[in-house]
């Protein structure tokens, strides 16, 4: 109960955390409640973000505190700007989300988005079992050792995050918002709070910010937004499949982020371009109402202070999505340019400084792509790749490479019909999108030579997240389509027909979501049950009860040489304990190799022995159930019957205390 209650305290303290800066500063500038819930999240993490930057300098340490002042140095510039009378532009966000109507109605629609979280959300909980679990992922160690270097250090800037990825501590830099974020949660054990925060932000912003896009996208629809939610919470590839599939919490987050900033910017751009969206309502709209007086030349624009406050409001959330990853920014602006592009191409003759937008958008785009800024990334190799009919296939079926199912292939069936309808009619610009990432997507399955997913990773499954937004946006069309269909069918017009016809599809869709539930609870127990055949695991149960019993009496001056493919990795982030190679992937040193060397001899050689002392190592870990073989920590196993006394033994594992002859 204790861990519950904690992982709940997590939970509302992060989205506290997330949405309240932002939310006040967009409200300060004028901005609707929906545009300010839809920006909120990316603002929120830029203020965590720089903030925590900004700490180090000012000489203090990354809490609530330097984060609350923060906050409020965003809330009261945008004050002070709407004073000035810099004010955001009234947009197709203000309003109600979705028109007034019944109780029953929207109890039907809130049932239907709480079932839709319990299909998505009760697997992954009822296979960790407990609010501490620990994910059997690769990321989980890092984003767990990031946490507690922040907390014990208090320093969470993102151009020193990656000091916990060598042993000498030498600050580089990492995308450290969602952490900045995460470690605000006071006095919780560090692996809940790394689950809450993931919980939070891979859940809330998703769902919600996929109902604003939703509104921003289908303003003529008043289904559209609770419709949207549900998909959302439902579709394959979301992320907090991800987050059960491969981990990548920073990416993640940053891509649940996105409907709800991709909302504020579609909103913002029709606003301050009133003439793109008029042509998208006057196509929706009967030609009573899509035809004001005067013509399109005649409706004045948006003031120049009120373009300055769009501007500002989505350069600052693109920071935001930035410090989380910078392939979220990237993936956004890509959708930027084709936005602009598509819904601007008809007025490029008139207006010509609109061909400016998408060459903008994507200038950094192509400066990360080709230049050693973007070296991290772009250089990186390895990943699943599958033959291009395979890839084909994952993308027409909706058989996303994260958790594919059936229920991918139901959704299908609806979206296809609208990304057609979108190409053929007015948001042309969403079936262009849709095919831009679609491509991309392939080109990571297929670990194509043209390189359109280096800034992923060259991997389908971060793609599979923004493909997932665009598919159950394409679901509303495609549901009119369907209607249509049946409609000239005569299939709907009939209470004979059109009631049982109804009431089977509905059907059909709750056992296609039930029938999501076994795969579900099959892929989370790779990753989080203790034992899983054919899957590596970190942490054994004796070895986290050993470690447990241990921690108190281990000096805390000494670290743990082990492999950080061990369980004694994790124990930084579990006890706070000293470990010498804290993460996968350390950049081994030098002197790593050579303590790694020492092992085997150091019990006989005084000298071997010594070198492990200078080097601050007290004990030694060796583990034969490794989460995966690394030759590079081959040698720590080695050896070590007379290295010192055994701290503890397991039948898998040891810890070896390193005592020296004179």
């Amino acid at each position: 109960m204790t861990g519950l209650i904690s992982l709940v305290f997590t939970v509302l303290l992060v989205l506290l955390a997330t949405y309240l800066p932002g939310h006040l500063a967009v409200r300060a500038l004028g901005g609707s409640r929906w545009l300010a819930l839809a920006l909120a999240p990316a603002l929120g993490t830029a203020v965590a973000g720089i903030g925590a930057m900004a700490a180090p300098a000012l000489g203090i340490d990354w809490t609530l505190l330097p984060f609350t002042a923060a906050g409020a140095v965003l809330v009261l510039l945008a004050l002070g700007l709407a004073r000035c009378g810099v004010r955001l532009p009234s947009t197709v966000l203000d309003g109600t989300l979705v028109p007034r109507t019944g109780i029953p109605t929207v109890a039907a629609w809130l049932g239907a988005l709480g079932a839709a979280l319990a299909v998505g959300v009760a697997p992954i909980a009822l296979r960790a079992g407990r609010a501490d679990a620990v994910l059997e992922r690769y990321d989980t160690l890092y984003h767990l050792t990031a946490l507690q270097h922040i907390r014990l250090t208090g320093n969470g800037s993102s151009l020193e995050l990656n000091a916990i990825a060598s042993s000498t501590g030498r600050a580089a830099s990492y995308p450290a918002a969602f952490h900045d974020l995460a470690s605000l949660v006071p006095a919780v054990d560090i692996p809940i709070v790394l689950n809450g925060a993931v919980l939070a932000l891979a859940l809330v912003p998703w769902v919600l910010g996929s109902a604003m896009l939703a509104r921003a996208v289908f303003p003529t629809v008043p289904w559209a937004p609770p419709a949207v939610a549900v998909g959302a919470a439902l579709i394959p590839a979301s992320p907090i499949d991800l987050w059960i599939h491969l981990s990548p919490v920073p990416n993640l987050v940053g891509f649940a982020m996105l409907p709800g900033a991709l909302a504020g910017l579609v909103a913002l751009w029709h606003a301050v371009v009133p003439a793109t969206q008029r042509t998208v309502l006057a196509s929706l709209l009967p030609p009573v109402e899509a035809s004001p007086s005067g013509t399109e030349q005649d409706a004045p624009g948006p003031r120049p202070s009120a373009v300055v406050a769009a501007l500002g409001a989505v350069a600052l959330a693109g920071i935001g999505l930035a410090l989380l990853h910078p392939n979220v920014s990237v993936t956004a602006l890509i959708l930027l340019a084709v936005l602009s592009t598509v819904t601007g191409l008809p007025l490029w003759r008139r207006r010509p400084w609109l061909i400016a937008v998408p060459v903008l958008a994507l200038i950094p785009v192509g400066v990360l792509t080709y230049t050693p800024l973007g070296a991290r990334v772009t250089g990186f190799s390895g990943g699943l790749q599958v033959p291009w009919w395979s890839a084909l296939g994952e993308i027409a079926l909706g058989l996303l490479t994260v958790w594919p199912m059936a229920l991918g292939a139901l959704l299908a069936v609806l979206w296809w019909p609208g990304l057609v309808r979108s190409l053929r009619g007015p948001l042309r610009w969403l079936g262009v999108s849709w095919l831009v990432i679609a491509l991309m997507y392939f080109d990571a399955a297929v670990d194509s030579p043209l390189n359109l997913s280096v800034l992923f990773f060259r991997g389908q499954d971060r793609l599979a997240m923004p493909l997932a937004m665009l598919s159950i946006l394409l679901v509303v069309p495609g549901l009119q389509a369907w209607a249509g269909l049946l409609r000239r069918a005569n299939l709907l017009g009939s209470r004979r027909v059109g009631r049982p016809l109804a009431a089977a599809l509905i059907a059909l869709a709750l056992v296609a979501a039930l029938l999501s539930i076994p795969p579900r609870l099959d892929n989370a127990a790779k990753n989080l049950s203790m034992e899983y055949p054919g899957r590596g695991r970190f942490l054994q149960a004796d070895e986290l009860a050993a470690f447990a019993q241990a921690a108190p009496q281990l000096d805390p001056n000494l670290s743990i040489l082990a492999s950080p493919y061990s369980g004694a990795a994790h124990m930084y982030a579990l006890h706070g304990l000293s470990i010498q190679l804290p993460v996968a992937g350390v950049a081994l040193t030098e002197a790593d190799r050579a303590a790694i060397a020492a092992v085997p001899h150091a019990g006989a050689s005084p000298e071997q022995c010594r070198a492990l002392l200078d080097q601050g190592i007290g004990y030694v870990y060796q583990e034969k159930q490794l989460y995966q073989f690394d030759p590079a920590f081959t040698a720590i196993s080695q050896g070590g019957d007379d290295l010192g006394p055994v701290v503890f033994e397991t039948d898998h594992s040891r810890l070896i205390q390193v005592e020296c002859d004179a």
